[in-house]
């Protein structure tokens, strides 16, 4: 068993890797885009419940999310019901680099992709969601 821990976990930091070259493409860092992804996916969310989704330390979060805020990419408003609650969204620039950022990336992975067949994109995508699911539980 040790054995497929090592290949694994060796597998997660090329995989990690490989995704920090994104960075290239899309002019900002892999944790950028992951916040900005997530902004975008979860309309409404405080600067708290992102760190507690991204697993986060709050303090981290705020350091990042204020960084976002002074590059212009991201908004933070009070929340109208709670006004101890802090809003993010994206901004109307944060959008659109979002948005290049992603296509830069599909168009990246398109490419990787066009290496394998059919077949192999298929197992991929599902022993990747079944190891997923298995961290998942943990």
């Amino acid at each position: 068993m040790q054995e497929y821990i090592d290949i694994l976990r060796t597998l997660n930091y090329e995989l990690i890797k490989n995704l920090g070259l994104f960075k290239r493409r899309a002019n900002m860092t892999f944790s950028q885009r992951h916040i900005l992804y997530h902004i975008d996916n979860h309309p409404g969310l405080s600067i708290r419940e992102l760190a507690s989704l991204l697993y986060v330390d709050h303090s981290t979060m705020s350091r990042n999310i204020k960084k976002l805020e002074q590059d212009g990419w991201i908004k933070i408003y009070q929340d109208e019901t709670d006004k101890r609650k802090k809003i993010i969204s994206l901004s109307l620039e944060g959008y659109k680099l979002l948005t290049e950022a992603t296509e830069s990336i599909n168009q990246t992975i398109g490419q990787a992709l066009n290496l394998l067949s059919k077949e192999e994109i298929e197992s991929i995508i599902e022993n990747v969601r079944k190891y997923n699911q298995a961290l998942e539980q943990q």
